[in-house]
């Protein structure tokens, strides 16, 4: 299911769980490039834009609620007609592109929690390095024991991000407990995934 607090319930899944189908008779939803916020081509991601069809006291007229996600392709096996909306893939605020790829931390974090070598915790620090002021994303994993091999963990976890995303990132496996510090993960309900050593000071959570 998906919706937004603003707007209530937008799209939800069928039994076949292939795509959200839209409640168009209540919504139309956009995908829209938020570099030049025009519409992208069927299939290709962008943010999410929500027109409510029956608010008429506080109208919603496209609305980005900065959600990436996609409208996908043809018609759902289940017979249903209405359009339907791809998973909800991350957070246009949390997007960082690294040679022109869009790395969602959310993204990251799924893989990471899916290796039983990790406690799950992680965070994203990306910063330019070199003299080109080439962007560089670090991933700090914490590693689920001291019994793990970090060098082990560190190369697959390479291999399986650059599998996935399509673009090297570089991964720092660290003892169990020592992200806190950067996460807040036992300070506060905004965890941070992203620090953006690029912009002075920013932080960005989930």
């Amino acid at each position: 299911m998906y919706g937004t607090n603003e707007s209530g319930m937008i799209a939800c899944d069928c039994e076949l769980r292939n795509g959200m189908h839209i409640q168009e008779d209540a919504y139309y939803i956009e995908i829209v490039d938020p570099e030049n916020n025009r519409a992208v081509a069927l299939g290709e991601r962008g943010n999410v834009y929500i027109t409510c069809l029956f608010k008429y006291a506080a109208p919603v007229i496209r609305f980005n609620v900065n959600d990436v996600s996609a409208i996908l392709p043809g018609d759902c096996a289940c017979g249903g007609t209405h359009r339907r909306l791809a998973k909800i893939f991350g957070r246009a605020d949390n997007m960082v592109k690294l040679r022109g790829v869009n790395v969602f931390p959310e993204a990251v974090g799924a893989l990471v929690a899916g290796n039983s070598r990790t406690t799950g915790e992680y965070v994203c620090i990306v910063e330019q390095v070199g003299e080109a002021g080439r962007d560089e994303m670090t991933v700090m994993v914490e590693m689920a024991d001291a019994s793990v091999d970090a060098d082990a963990l560190q190369r697959e976890l390479e291999d399986r991000l650059r599998a996935a995303l399509s673009v090297k990132l570089i991964v720092q496996p660290v003892e169990r407990g020592r992200l806190d510090h950067y996460t807040g993960l036992t300070q506060t309900s905004k965890i941070k995934r992203l620090i953006d050593k690029r912009r002075r000071c920013t932080t960005i959570g989930e």
